[in-house]
């Protein structure tokens, strides 16, 4: 009887012990899960600017000559630049609502856009975006695709972010068609759109910049909220989103101009 006692008194002592143990670690526990650091999630200041300097873009080659061209380094360059000094590339949706409705926006806007669905888009330009985390618009025609990029390349590229949108089923002057023919050229656009891509396309550029009274009417008619031409210029709220201007951006705009062309309207004419 003494030994099952003293049995019993050694077993009791360790479930305590044991209680004990388990106590102190569940109270570490709580009290690390008290300590760890709250996820911190990074905001981004808005405002309703003035303007906003919508960049325009071709292809990214070697060709110092061509001013429709940019070199690979000086391109990389603007786009760190653009990270560096804090200015935040927006999105279609964002500007058609500033220039609908004077929505704030990120503030120090840009707008990225690529005209023609050139390879380098893909090859150069996607992984720089990607890099930087940079919303942007590629302006591609239907009718082109295979000779520069490919289908497979433009649906990558659209579910990585970028915003792929019309510059016409084939590269045309739209005002030198007739109402009917350029009537056809942006339903044909946007009906390959959605066939290839499933988008339904809102967002149009006018291929060359050429657009008249009816280009305007034919883009709204079928779906489309803004549309972009090439006069220089920033775009301000209120301004007609079936003919907002861009901001070329070639060879001649080196780092100095490039800064001075998204900081200030009155920016030189190189």
């Amino acid at each position: 009887m003494k030994r099952f006692i003293v049995v019993f008194a050694l077993l009791a002592g360790l479930l305590m012990i044991l209680a004990g143990c388990m106590s102190e670690t569940k109270e570490a526990t709580v009290s690390e899960a008290n300590t760890q650091p709250e996820a911190v999630t990074k905001t981004v200041a808005t405002a309703v600017p003035e303007g906003i300097p919508v960049l325009m873009y071709h292809k990214i080659g070697p060709d110092e000559d061509n001013d429709a061209v940019i070199r690979e380094d000086l391109f990389r360059a603007q786009m760190k630049l653009l990270h560096d000094k804090g200015f935040n590339p927006i999105t279609m949706e964002q500007l058609n609502e500033y220039v609908r409705h004077g929505t704030a926006v990120p503030v120090k806007p840009v707008v990225l856009t690529f005209d023609d669905g050139y390879a380098d888009t893909y090859s150069i330009v996607y992984p720089v975006l990607k890099e930087y985390g940079f919303a942007a618009t590629v302006y591609v025609n239907p009718g082109d695709v295979g000779t520069r990029l490919t289908w497979e390349q433009i649906k990558e590229m659209k579910d990585g972010g970028v915003t792929i949108a019309s510059h016409g089923y084939d590269h045309v002057r739209m005002n030198e068609l007739s109402n009917s023919d350029q009537l056809a050229n942006i339903v044909k656009a946007q009906l390959a759109l959605k066939e290839k891509l499933d988008i339904d396309n809102q967002w149009f550029c006018y291929p060359y910049g050429r657009e008249n009274e009816y280009s305007q009417k034919a883009a709204a008619d079928n779906g489309i909220l803004l549309a972009v031409t090439m006069n220089p210029g920033w775009v301000h709220k209120g301004d007609n989103p079936y003919a907002l201007h861009r901001i070329w951006i070639g060879n001649a705009v080196d780092l100095a101009h490039f800064e001075e062309r998204i900081t200030t309207e009155d920016y030189a004419d190189l």
